[in-house]
């Protein structure tokens, strides 16, 4: 949730966004159905058969789904901001960026209070037996603050709380906005509240002023930790300049380095999701991992539609690097279906590098690639798409190895220099 007002060089430059932005080919849908507008800010979890959503709002919204693709309304948290939350943060009209999670027999839903450009903020927590509406046993019971900063004394921001659970199952709270930047503190695992035994403020990520870092989200995968963040502007609808960055640590108090082996404590962060097409500023997301499976859940603001901020749910796969990437959105009931290998990938695709403008590539029979300027040479090993452009005047030949969705419908690796390769194909 941004919270910085841009200056007349940051407008300039989200100006300057919206033209470049203006240029792209937008993909064909939203992706999405159902009630998934005004949904900014998201966490996710899923109970049995049913995938719950909650997001920033009056009392906190609920959605839920059967298939990550078809949403609905399920409710609200709260019926009314609670008294504490009135009485810290008076100018506070909603509730921000909820978080939830599962441990010591309960659903734990973390949730902020705060107000535009202030570090004023406080979060708290509800929990709640089970997230069924129609349970018998369904009933959210609010358990107060949890942390709280204030101004010209912390130098961190309460907001945007993430859990994560460690080697050994005891949680831990990330959170923060801009200001210090990315914080984490040991919670105690009966109440969910800050640790007594390790009062330690961990340091994960910040950026140079205005330190435009924000919405941690922490999943283990493999030996390494790695800390997702929401870097630049939300919340200014289709200009919003919000994209997704991550890091790594094989130690959960980090340090985190990005794959440059940069510091995120000094700035660094790998590129996962940027604008694009009608995807504008997307970012906040969770992570929802289902066995072999990885969703990459976030918002995003529709340049089709007025700026609104919608829900969007995509894989998440993994390079043979270690990092993660960013699949195009479902289309369809998750999990997509079909084999990679049937029916060939011959025909036109639309292909991208780092998010930028893209450019129609045809997949000839034979393995043959040719776009405007050239010619390469596509092939399928395994699981894998291997792209080769060859040697150019202004560059060495590449070689970039993508992982390909099953059903064959989109493409996403990165090349040697680390930029993302897209690639999704035209339907006839």
């Amino acid at each position: 949730m941004g919270q910085t007002r841009p200056g007349r060089s940051s407008a300039f430059r989200l100006a300057a966004a919206a033209v470049a932005a203006s240029l792209y080919l937008a993909p064909p849908a939203a992706a999405q159905q159902g009630d998934v507008a005004r949904v900014h800010d998201p966490c996710i979890i899923k109970q049995k058969d049913t995938y719950y959503v909650f997001s920033t709002g009056p009392g906190i919204p609920v959605r839920r789904s059967a298939d990550l693709f078809k949403w609905e309304s399920a409710g609200r948290v709260f019926a009314e901001t609670p008294a504490w939350v009135k009485e810290a943060v008076p100018g506070a009209r909603s509730l921000w960026a909820p978080d939830i999670s599962f441990f010591n027999g309960k659903y734990h839903l973390y949730y902020s209070a705060s107000t535009f450009g202030k570090n004023r903020s406080c979060i708290g927590l509800a929990t709640n037996a089970t997230l069924d509406p129609d349970a018998a046993d369904y009933k959210w019971s609010d358990e107060g603050k949890v942390l709280e900063s204030v101004p010209d004394q912390d130098d961190w921001n309460a907001i945007d709380p993430n859990v994560v659970l460690d080697a050994d199952g005891e949680p831990w709270l990330a959170f923060g906005s801009f200001w210090g930047g990315v914080k984490l503190r040991r919670l105690d695992k009966e109440t969910g509240k800050p640790s007594a035994k390790d009062t330690k403020l961990y340091a994960l990520a910040r950026r140079p002023s205005p330190g435009a870092v924000e919405a941690p989200f922490i999943i283990r995968h493999g030996e390494y930790y790695y800390l997702f963040v929401s870097f630049d502007s939300c919340c200014r609808g289709a200009d919003s300049t919000y994209r997704i960055m991550v890091g790594r640590s094989k130690e959960l108090a980090g340090p985190y380095e990005d794959r440059d082996g940069k510091a995120m404590a000094e700035g660094g962060g790998t590129l996962i999701l940027a604008g694009h097409g009608r995807c504008r500023g997307p970012g906040h997301n969770a992570v929802l991992s289902e066995g072999k499976k990885d969703w990459l859940v976030h918002h995003f603001y529709d340049a089709d539609d007025r700026g609104v901020a919608k829900l969007q749910v995509r894989p998440l796969v993994w390079g043979d690097d270690g990092w993660p990437l960013p699949g195009e959105p479902l289309e369809g009931p998750a999990p997509e279906a079909g084999d990679a290998a049937k029916g060939g990938l011959a025909g036109e695709w639309d292909y991208s590098v780092d998010f930028g403008p893209a450019e129609r590539v045809a997949f000839q029979e034979g393995g043959r690639l040719k776009r405007k300027d050239g010619a390469g040479a596509w092939s399928v090993e395994g699981p894998a798409l291997l792209l080769r452009w060859p040697r150019t005047d202004d560059a060495p030949e590449r070689v970039v190895k993508c992982v390909l969705s099953e059903g064959g419908r989109w493409f996403v690796g990165r090349d040697a220099q680390g930029a993302i390769v897209r690639g999704r194909r035209i339907k006839d």
